[in-house]
């Protein structure tokens, strides 16, 4: 049997420097502080399916069988400002449909404006 792999486009690796869009209030060495709606921080690792439900498995005999990753995760280390915070893991679908990765602050408020500018006017009546 041969195993091949679907490519895959990440938007940022092992190393980047990234602004991270999700709420994070967990503190090194049980300091106590806000939370802060984003954080800056450096991708430490990244891991891809997981978890059990997520992984492939072969059912039937085949010849070619097409891994393919529907999740990566990305372990984040808070810089910055924001190194008081304990690393995070970051889960990711893939293909990627709402970011929470961006490689600057200006871009993820940009991202902000945008997206409440179209919840404020196009969708107005759309829970949250």
């Amino acid at each position: 049997m041969t195993i091949t792999f679907e490519p895959v486009q990440l938007p940022f690796k092992v190393g980047d420097t990234i602004f991270v869009n999700e709420k994070h209030d967990q503190r090194l060495d049980n300091k106590v502080g806000e939370s802060v709606p984003f954080f800056e921080g450096e991708i430490e690792r990244i891991f891809f399916d997981g978890r059990l439900e997520e992984m492939s498995v072969v059912i039937e005999p085949v010849d070619v069988f097409e891994m393919k990753v529907s999740t990566a995760v990305y372990v984040v280390k808070p810089t910055g400002q924001y190194s008081d915070l304990m690393r995070l893991p970051v889960k990711i679908t893939i293909p990627v449909k709402e970011p929470k990765l961006f490689a600057s602050e200006e871009e993820l408020r940009n991202y902000l404006h945008d997206r409440d500018q179209i919840q404020q006017n196009i969708m107005p009546n759309h829970p949250e």
